[in-house]
């Protein structure tokens, strides 16, 4: 048993001790606790940003019509909020807009009004519900000849950033949707349907870019739009191959590179000037122009003009 020492008296000793562990537990703190510090930062940086998405234009087109509840409504701007803690938001990163509609669009926010989550957040938080008619075609119309120009925020097409659109619908439009949602894909947009409840599947795979497996979702409820997040989580961050994703339209082999792709041909075959088209090295492109007076004959190969006299 070690004897107490009176309070004001300590004998060498115990100042020595005192003194040793002093001298650790400062160089403990100053070698421990940063480095805990540190790493509870990132733990939440982590928790914050769970991945680092590729370059997006991204235009939410909400339906926002009579037939969904206020309370699905909510539910709706939840999944939204939700879904940007995938992306990478900014002016040089991914660019965010969005739009309603009901019986009329009503654009809330375009690709380049806001330059950060925090902001496009707070939009999608003060939207207010239509409840009005479904005019679904109007819409994507608008989302092709609109949302997605570069007077809108959109980048030009030459620099490959996908643009993507997800279309959330809970009925069946009242305006025709099949043509107009092929123009759109045709033009580069990349269309993501999501249907909640009784929605026609066929009038969403009309909609929806192809492989359908991909790009067409359909819930039972707006409960369950949550289940979702998953699903587009391996799609938006990093590391996402977006040949998989975008409509490349490499006719013979898609790369994928940091943050885009290109497209390559296969042994035997060069790229074309659209850079994703291939021609046969070797091969006869006949362009020709006959003149009956003169009996010539003439043609290209590879290019270069040549001609023959028939006599």
């Amino acid at each position: 048993m070690t004897p107490e020492v009176p309070q004001g008296q300590m004998t060498q000793h115990s100042i020595a001790v005192q003194w040793v562990c002093d001298s650790l537990l400062t160089k403990l703190h100053e070698l421990f606790v940063p480095s805990v510090f540190e790493s509870i930062t990132n733990l939440f940086l982590v928790a914050e940003n769970p991945c680092k998405a590729i370059p997006l234009d991204f235009v939410f087109v909400i339906d926002s019509s009579r037939s969904i509840r206020s309370n699905d409504y909510e539910k709706v701007k939840t999944f939204i909020i939700n879904l940007l803690q995938f992306l990478d938001i900014g002016h040089d990163a991914t660019r965010v807009g969005l739009l309603q509609y009901g019986s009329v669009v009503q654009p809330e926010f375009s690709l380049n009004t806001y330059g950060s989550r925090a902001e496009v957040e707070q939009a999608v938080k003060n939207m207010e519900h239509l409840a009005t008619g479904t005019m679904t075609g109007l819409a994507i119309q608008y989302t092709m000849e609109t949302a997605f120009t570069e007077d809108h925020g959109a980048r030009p097409l030459n620099m490959h950033i996908p643009r993507i659109a997800m279309i959330v619908t809970d009925g069946r439009p009242q305006d025709t949707v099949k043509e107009v949602a092929a123009e759109a894909r045709k033009a580069g947009i990349q269309i993501f349907a999501i249907g909640v409840g009784r929605v026609d599947m066929k009038i969403l795979k009309t909609i929806g870019s192809e492989p359908h497996s991909e790009h067409v979702h359909l819930v039972a409820n707006f409960s369950q739009i949550e289940s979702l997040i998953s699903v587009f989580q391996s799609k938006l961050c990093e590391g996402s191959k977006l040949c998989e994703v975008v409509d490349h339209q490499c006719q013979h082999i898609c790369i994928n590179v940091p943050g885009s792709y290109r497209c390559k041909c296969r042994k035997g075959f060069s790229i074309n000037p659209d850079g994703k088209t291939c021609q046969g090295e070797g091969a006869m492109f006949v362009k020709f122009h006959a003149d009956c007076s003169n009996k010539v004959f003439s043609f290209h190969i590879l290019g270069k003009c040549e001609s023959v006299t028939l006599e």
